[in-house]
């Protein structure tokens, strides 16, 4: 099986990621009501300080540095999770998202903990990673499907369905990590499915990011053009008079 080089994946993760970033605050900055984007960016920031430290530990790091790494991850994609979800409540309190956030993380530090001390070394605690991302990005991609009935903004599928990519490409490196750890597949099987699955996740965030993006620019059009005719945008409704 043919297998991509990690050193490479790795580098044009990083790059991918950061231009993803800019990209997510710069539509931000010049459309502050798009959804979800700014909780994307530091998504993508926290995720690319979590690959500049994998870089720097290694597999065979210190226990500290590889837990503050994968944490950063899963802080991320909470991040981005709540971020959809003000979105589409905004009655959500800043405090509420950051309670959430940090009891997820926290969750995460412990049960990676547990499972770096009964575990195989660089498998259980992979398969605790790989399982909280899966939840997290289906997390973040439900509610960003679920948000349609509320605006009826159609280019939510692109980053709805990306989100989902994520999850299926985490849960598939899950499954080979749990394969793996029980003897049924080889190492260098692992290797190339792990190479597969992150090249899977790079695409996905460039799709995910253009869909936010995409998600703005139709909010700010609607809008414009709502306060061009006089009528509310498609999917808001107007309250009733008391």
């Amino acid at each position: 099986m043919w297998s991509l080089h990690p050193e490479t994946l790795q580098l044009v993760g990083v790059i991918v990621t950061l231009v993803s970033a800019v990209v997510s605050l710069l539509t931000w900055y010049r459309h502050r009501g798009g959804p979800g984007l700014r909780g994307w960016a530091i998504a993508l920031f926290l995720g690319t300080a979590s690959t500049f430290l994998y870089g720097f530990r290694g597999p065979d790091g210190p226990f500290r540095l590889i837990v503050l790494g994968d944490a950063m991850l899963v802080a991320g994609f909470a991040t981005m999770w709540m971020s959809m979800r003000r979105f589409n409540d905004p009655e959500l309190a800043p405090e509420l998202m950051a309670v959430i956030t940090g009891t997820i993380t926290s969750l995460f530090v412990v049960l990676f903990t547990l499972a770096w001390q009964t575990g195989p070394v660089a498998r259980a605690q992979s398969i605790v990673l790989s399982l909280f991302i899966v939840v997290l990005a289906l997390l973040a991609a439900w509610e960003t499907w679920r948000g349609r009935r509320l605006d009826g903004l159609r280019s939510r599928v692109v980053a709805a369905v990306a989100l989902a990519g994520i999850a299926l490409a985490r849960l598939a490196r899950a499954g080979i990590a749990t394969l793996a750890g029980m003897g049924l597949i080889d190492t260098d099987v692992r290797a190339v499915v792990q190479g597969y699955t992150t090249y899977v996740t790079t695409v996905c965030i460039l799709i995910v990011t253009f869909g936010l993006v995409l998600m703005a620019n139709e909010r700010f059009e609607r809008r414009h053009a709502g306060a061009t005719d006089g009528h509310p945008p498609s999917g808001h409704r107007p309250r009733a008079e008391p």
